[in-house]
């Protein structure tokens, strides 16, 4: 009478995915009952074989996500809580300080202070914002170059017209002032 069974339950994790993989060394400082209980309790994503190549499998590519470590596709990744980056497990471990050290930079953004959490694989909605903010990126890039280019051209063409100009000159005129006639005409070519 007074026990009630949960309604919710748990997505369970296969055993398998609850140790890692790939670790090349296997960290001494790494408690793998503790790790379990994180994968299981989900609050780290579990590790996952790495595909890599999206031909080795049947799966849509969609649905994985890569991880920018060590570049292997997964179902889902941890986030960074700084600046919400995506990284695998096993990489996370080989990042995660040692008990000697105290804290770890995040690879991404640098923040001092380095952790992560777990949010299940992501919805449409965020990978539709991930990729608006990709594109905006990738715009601002082709901008700041055609600016650069644009720029260049212009002190190309200011050097040109200066050159056209010495040789017109007389060589008689006093240097000071064939420079500040010379830094005047490129003032005005770049503005």
């Amino acid at each position: 009478m007074g026990n009630k069974i949960c309604s919710s339950r748990r997505n369970m994790v296969e055993e398998r995915f609850t140790r890692p993989q790939r670790l090349i060394g296997q960290p001494s400082y790494v408690d793998y009952k503790k790790l379990r209980k994180l994968i299981l309790n989900e609050k780290l994503a579990p590790c996952f074989d790495g595909i890599e190549d999206i031909s080795d499998d049947n799966s849509n590519s969609d649905d994985l996500e890569e991880c920018p470590i060590c570049f292997f596709l997964y179902p889902s990744l941890n986030r960074s809580r700084c600046c919400m980056k995506g990284i695998c497990t096993e990489c996370f471990l080989q990042m995660k300080p040692s008990p000697v050290t105290q804290l770890t930079q995040c690879p991404f953004c640098k923040c001092s202070s380095y952790t992560v959490e777990y949010r299940g694989a992501r919805t449409k909605e965020e990978k539709c914002i991930e990729q608006a903010q990709e594109q905006k990126v990738m715009e601002a890039k082709i901008r700041m170059r055609s600016e650069e280019l644009q720029s260049s051209g212009q002190v190309r063409l200011a050097n040109r017209n200066l050159s056209d100009m010495e040789v017109q000159s007389p060589a008689s005129g006093s240097l000071e002032a064939s420079n500040s006639e010379l830094l005047c005409i490129l003032y005005c070519y770049i503005c």
